[in-house]
């Protein structure tokens, strides 16, 4: 537990904006850690980076309590993970594990309510920070645990760890492939799945047998997608702006700017990114 001074609350029991955020007591980092208002969560992050090597006690505290940590809270912890680690290595991948379940939990009751492949901005942003995770540079057994949980967290895991595949350490790849099950893969836009398969397809051209044997299973798993195609988006076709496409590491984006040479894509919570049009694959978002 934290021992810090109490701080000043209101009548809802969340901290004052004049409190210092940095001092605030355990019931106020709690009720923060609940929190799911962006004003919380702001103030969180705060909380979080002034006592990076002291909070995963607390966290690890709200993961049991009845009030729980909300997706937004475990975005948050997430972002101040990736920044510094906060303790040794176990209490570290219990942080990392119980924010990922939370997350992947979440992002699948948003698929389940909206439909297959619907993910809203708010669950976008809780993708990019645990896809963020997954591509910092962390012990292989941190990243084998953060795979480990997504890969069972349903279809919510399955789109983070589709979307970090191409970025993460090529052993990794491996990893990903060997723990996730197709059937949740299915269960996401056809865009993901068109761009899982092709990566996982190149991987396996790379590998030789056994490890070859395993990804083949994978494929098999997803069945045939080349009707998916189509909706690859030719190098040299002219992207207008308003345009939605989608890239395999940052979801659906708008296209803002393009020319022959590069494209500037708005993807929202992933950021504003300009991509060379020779090397980028998009796919039409509809």
């Amino acid at each position: 537990m934290l021992h810090t001074k109490p701080a000043t609350t209101g009548s809802a029991g969340a901290p004052c904006a004049g409190a210092e955020t940095a001092d605030l007591d355990d019931a106020a980092v709690m009720h923060l850690l609940a929190a799911d208002d962006s004003e919380s969560i702001a103030q969180l992050a705060t909380w979080l980076k002034a006592n990076a090597r002291t909070y995963a006690p607390i966290v690890i505290q709200a993961m049991q309590e009845e009030s729980g940590l909300s997706p937004e809270a475990a975005r948050a912890v997430l972002d101040a993970l990736v920044w510094r680690t906060p303790a040794d290595g176990e209490t570290t991948l219990r942080v990392l594990d119980g924010c990922l379940d939370v997350i992947a939990r979440q992002i699948t009751r948003s698929l389940d309510e909206g439909g297959r492949g619907a993910v809203s901005g708010r669950d976008d942003a809780l993708v990019g920070s645990a896809v963020a995770v997954l591509t910092s540079n962390r012990p292989a057994r941190h990243s084998e645990t953060a795979i480990d949980r997504l890969a069972q967290g349903g279809p919510g895991g399955a789109l983070v760890l589709a979307r970090a595949f191409d970025a993460v350490r090529g052993g990794l790849r491996l990893y990903i492939v060997r723990r996730l099950d197709p059937a949740d893969v299915l269960e996401l836009d056809d865009n993901v799945v068109a761009s899982l398969s092709h990566s996982v397809a190149r991987l396996a051209a790379e590998l030789e047998s056994p490890k070859k044997d395993v990804a083949a299973r994978f494929l098999a798993g997803l069945g045939p997608v080349q009707r998916m195609e189509a909706s690859e988006i030719d190098t040299t076709a002219a992207l207008e702006p308003g345009e939605r496409v989608f890239h395999a590491s940052w979801g659906v984006g708008i296209v803002v700017a393009s020319n022959d040479e590069s494209t500037t894509i708005d993807f929202g919570s992933a950021g504003t990114r300009t991509l060379l049009r020779a090397f980028a694959t998009l796919r039409h978002a509809g």
